[in-house]
């Protein structure tokens, strides 16, 4: 009798069952699986559902699992479809599921379309699908899943990499719907290459044609392994197992595929899209909504693809391994000789070794004593060689007969007049300074037991003169074959010379640190590291804090906070470049109020002049502070002063004096206009006067305006400074070549008039003493400052002589922009032209000194 099958679902169900039969009965959830193709006909599919079941058992609960299929590839037929989807709507009717993992495209569109009516609130994880479908299905809060990425180009890119010489690109697929699909994706995915390379597409082409014309393809082609499950003469294949079997077999050029189930029978591989991964994120997606997760909280994923690759098709065609990507999965690697034979191979070498080394041992024993006899001869030849290039002792102690014998310079170390000497070794312990006896035997002592090299610093006392000299010792014990010490050779140097310098440099020392401790200024010094290692006792009685706060990067604590960054910014500077410097700023004394201290630092250099560290001076300036502020507000009253009669000067010369030239101008061409020319003996006499004052006019209204310029009030620098180029370069016949950028219109009244004051007496002198007939004035404005550069290609000039003897403009340039903050600089010498440059900052980047705060 027949024995009646089992459904699909039923099957997957008792298998998921079986193995917790034993354990404690737990809740019940149901999810079913809809697939486009059954298992048998798709092994990706049946790769996808193995890997959902396997993560399904992840989940606390009982699993009662149905599946089911839609078979859109066997039965593709729409009337078939509609009713195949009716009869499973009905079916589930009265079994609503808990979740539901749609695999493939129809299947998702199926399920996605019907969910509303027949599924209202299941949730749905969908895969075995790409992006593209996903977009055309309306968004549901209630789906989530995992979409496949398929990366042809890649494939590609790692073909031309094996192959560089491909002219051929073959694409190969089938008639079925699935196939059209997979073929569409890898068209579109390869279509910028369309330029490059001779595509073919060998997809409506029945079986036995198709391999026909495999077995001919030009050279220099791959061949694109898409899909073939049906071909243009309605057979059927299974793709991974029948179709990419003869197709790669029939292929005179590697085949390259899009998924790991088609990497078989002879295919090389690629960037593939991998179903069971797949399938093992849609179940744990599935497992996380079964514990109570929503499926709009769960966001869709990629597929997890891989670089995989057959070792076997790689040797068929002669690829490197090392032109595949890094993390390439390589699969049936066949082992090599030694891999499958290693362990023979090792166990005859060591019977060979084994043999080998019975018969050299006895060998190997019998020149071993005199191996190290000739050792030790070579050993002492080289230190006797050492010894007497290099002034110092050797010497070479027989252990195991008490005898030492020492060579070199003895009359410096031990006053021998002899060059070698031989002895007792308690010879050497009687020379050693009674202090360091202890210390040199127990280090000796050390390295014999130890096997170690033996290091020791001592003093000796010389014979005659009794003088003690200081001696560094290294040497080294040899041994027997008993492992007894048998013989020590070494040398020793004498370091007096040094160890007395270092006394000297002690003393030196701690008669400066005595020295400074009573000296009346405030002394620093600081290491190679850039940190401070001394500060004087006056430096601690103005900071009130002990040594140990002030080390290091301690002093820094004490400096103002609006001048530390300043100050670390210049020691800094000054370091790495090795040279002396200045700096001013605010340090707190101990009473919690901050001086205003002028430091000072030079470098200390090594014997290479490499800077070995910094020593330094502070002087308290604080009450030179008071009266520099006190006179800088004595020079501005001045100024200010100044600048008030300029003004009224200029008022009065521009409104009184030019308006009364102006009117005697205009009366005299009324005469000239009024009277006949009969009526003046010299009418050519009238007109020239006139014109002589409007001359002088002209003339006045420039004073006027180099006194005081109302451009300057109302249009700002930018304009007033261009306006007093043009008309100094009219009236002493030069050129000026004006520019000016980034300059705003409401910088402070008291910086425009300074920069404006500078421009004058520095145009002015220009003129006057470089002999030029050119100069340019450069204006420009940034984040933190403004900038006025006035420069010629003239004679130049002496700067301390000018200072000396005409530098009254320069000074008081200089004095004009102190007040403003601003700084001064000159660049000039002889016949080499002039530079003044003027820099004041913004208000904000501004801060007037203080003397204490």
């Amino acid at each position: 009798m027949r024995r009646p099958k089992l459904p699909t679902s039923l099957v997957l169900t008792l298998l998921l069952l079986v193995p917790h039969v034993s354990s404690q009965v737990r809740e019940v959830r149901r999810v079913l699986i809809i697939n486009d193709l059954n298992t048998l006909s798709s092994p990706g599919f049946a790769l996808t559902n193995q890997a959902i079941v396997e993560g399904l058992q992840n989940s606390p609960y009982q699993i009662e699992l149905y599946s089911e299929n839609l078979e859109t590839t066997l039965f593709p037929n729409e009337a078939w479809q509609y009713e195949l989807r009716r009869w499973l709507l009905r079916k589930y009717t009265d079994r609503k599921p808990d979740v539901i993992i749609a695999v493939g495209r129809a299947s998702i569109q199926f399920v996605v379309e019907s969910q509303e009516k027949s599924f209202p609130g299941v949730p749905v994880v969908f895969c075995g699908s790409t992006e593209v479908v996903l977009k055309r299905l309306k968004a549901d809060p209630h789906v989530t899943g995992v979409w496949a990425v398929a990366q042809p180009d890649k494939t590609l890119e790692i073909a031309l990499r094996l192959q560089p010489g491909t002219k051929h690109v073959v694409v190969v697929g089938g008639v079925g719907a699935f196939d059209r699909e997979t073929e569409a994706i890898v068209k579109k995915n390869l279509g910028s290459y369309e330029s490059k390379f001779e595509f073919t597409s060998l997809t409506d082409l029945d079986m036995p044609t198709l391999l026909e014309r495999l077995k001919h393809l030009p050279s220099d082609t791959i061949v694109f392994h898409t899909s073939l499950m049906e071909d243009a003469a309605g057979t059927h294949f299974i793709d991974a197992s029948q179709s990419v079997p003869l197709i790669a077999a029939a292929a005179n050029a590697p085949v390259f595929v899009v998924d790991d189930v088609d990497l078989r029978d002879g295919t090389v591989g690629g960037d593939l899209l991998s179903w069971a991964a797949t399938g093992q994120v849609a179940a744990g997606m599935a497992v996380r909504i079964l514990n109570g997760e929503k499926p709009q909280d769960i966001p869709i994923v990629k597929s997890p693809n891989i670089y995989m690759f057959d070792w076997r098709a790689l040797r068929r065609w002669g690829f490197s391994e090392s032109a595949l990507p890094p993390a390439s999965l390589v699969l049936n690697r066949q082992p090599s000789v030694w891999e499958s034979y290693k362990n023979y191979i090792a166990a005859g070498v060591t019977l060979i070794l084994l043999e080998g080394l019975l018969i050299f041992a006895l060998l190997w024993q019998r020149q071993r004593r005199r191996k190290a006899e000739a050792e030790l001869e070579i050993a002492f030849d080289r230190l006797r060689l050492a010894v007497e290039a290099g002034k110092s002792v050797g010497w070479d102690w027989d252990v195991k007969n008490g005898r030492d014998r020492w060579f070199g310079d003895l009359q410096t170390m031990f006053g021998i007049p002899s060059d070698t000497y031989e002895g007792e070794v308690g010879e050497f312990q009687r020379r050693l300074h009674p202090e360091d006896s202890d210390h040199v035997w127990k280090a000796v002592a050390d390295a014999r037991y130890n096997h170690q090299p033996y290091t020791a610093e001592f003093r000796v006392i010389r014979d005659k003169d009794r003088s003690t000299r200081w001696i560094t010792a290294r040497g080294r014990f040899y041994y027997g074959s008993n492992g007894d010490a048998v013989r020590m050779l070494g040398m020793a140097v004498d370091i007096t010379d040094r160890m007395q310098m270092e006394q000297r440099a002690r003393e030196s020392e701690e008669r400066f640190r005595l020295v400074a401790n009573t000296a009346p200024v405030m002394i620093w010094m600081s290491g190679p590291d850039k940190l401070c290692t001394y500060f004087n006792q006056p430096w601690l009685d103005f900071t009130g804090r002990p040594l140990e706060s002030e080390l290091g990067n301690g002093w820094a604590e004490g400096v103002h906070p609006d001048d530390l960054e300043h100050c670390l910014d210049a020691y800094t500077q000054a370091f790495d470049d090795g040279r002396s410097f200045e700096m001013q700023y605010r340090l707190r004394r101990h009473d919690g109020e901050y001086r205003w201290v002028f430091n000072t630092g030079v470098p200390r250099l090594n014997l290479d002049n490499s800077v070995a560290g910094y020593i330094g001076s502070c002087l308290d300036i604080t009450e030179r502070k008071l009266a520099e502020e006190a006179l800088a507000g004595m020079s501005g009253k001045l100024i200010q002063a100044h600048e008030e009669e300029r003004a009224r000067i200029a008022r009065e010369l521009h409104d009184d004096i030019n308006q009364q030239i102006a009117l005697v101008s205009v009366q005299l061409e009324s005469w000239i206009q009024q009277y006949p020319e009969s009526a003046f003996p010299d009418t050519t006499l009238l007109r020239k006067s006139r014109q002589k004052l409007n001359e002088i006019g002209t003339d006045v209204q420039a004073l006027s305006h180099r006194l005081h310029s109302s451009k300057l009030d109302y249009l700002g620098l930018a304009v007033a400074s261009s306006s007093f180029c043009k008309e100094f370069s009219e009236q002493h016949k030069v050129e000026v070549l004006f520019t000016q950028s980034n300059v705003a219109r409401n910088i402070p009244k008291e910086t425009s008039l300074s920069l404006f004051r500078v421009l004058q007496e520095a145009l002015q002198n220009a003129v006057k003493h470089s002999g030029a007939r050119q100069f340019s004035v450069v204006l420009c404005g940034t984040s933190k400052e403004i900038q006025l550069t006035v420069s010629d290609v003239g004679l130049g000039f002496n700067l301390p002589d000018a200072l000396a003897h005409r530098g009254l403009g320069l000074i008081s340039m200089r004095e004009r922009l102190q007040l403003v903050g601003g700084e001064l600089s000159i660049i000039s010498e002889p016949g080499r032209g002039t530079t003044i440059s003027a820099r004041v900052p913004h208000r904000e980047e501004y801060r007037p000194a203080r003397a204490a705060g």
